[in-house]
């Protein structure tokens, strides 16, 4: 929210309008993280916080840096260390 705010009195009016798509995507993920709850051990929730945290260094990277990853071809990432941790081998 606070983005929001700050990227609408730099930008104009026109961002407010993002918190609709985002609202619903999130709530989304939030509604949908109920019926995946019971899959998810410890090491899968290690590795997706992990793999999370990786992202959101790497958008940091592009935001302050001029290297630019292309994070949004890293999104797959994130299912594969959820199932990497319910695989035998990858405990």
């Amino acid at each position: 929210m606070i983005i929001v705010i700050i990227m609408t009195t730099s930008m104009g009016k026109g961002c407010i309008f993002s918190v609709i798509p985002v609202a619903l995507f999130q709530g989304c993920i939030t509604i949908l993280s109920r019926f995946i709850e019971p899959w998810m051990t410890e090491q899968a929730l290690a590795n997706l916080s992990l793999t999370g945290s990786m992202l959101i260094f790497c958008v940091g990277v592009n935001l302050i840096w001029e290297k630019k990853f292309k994070v949004a071809n890293m999104l797959p990432t994130i299912v594969i260390a959820v199932i990497w941790a319910l695989l035998p081998f990858g405990a």
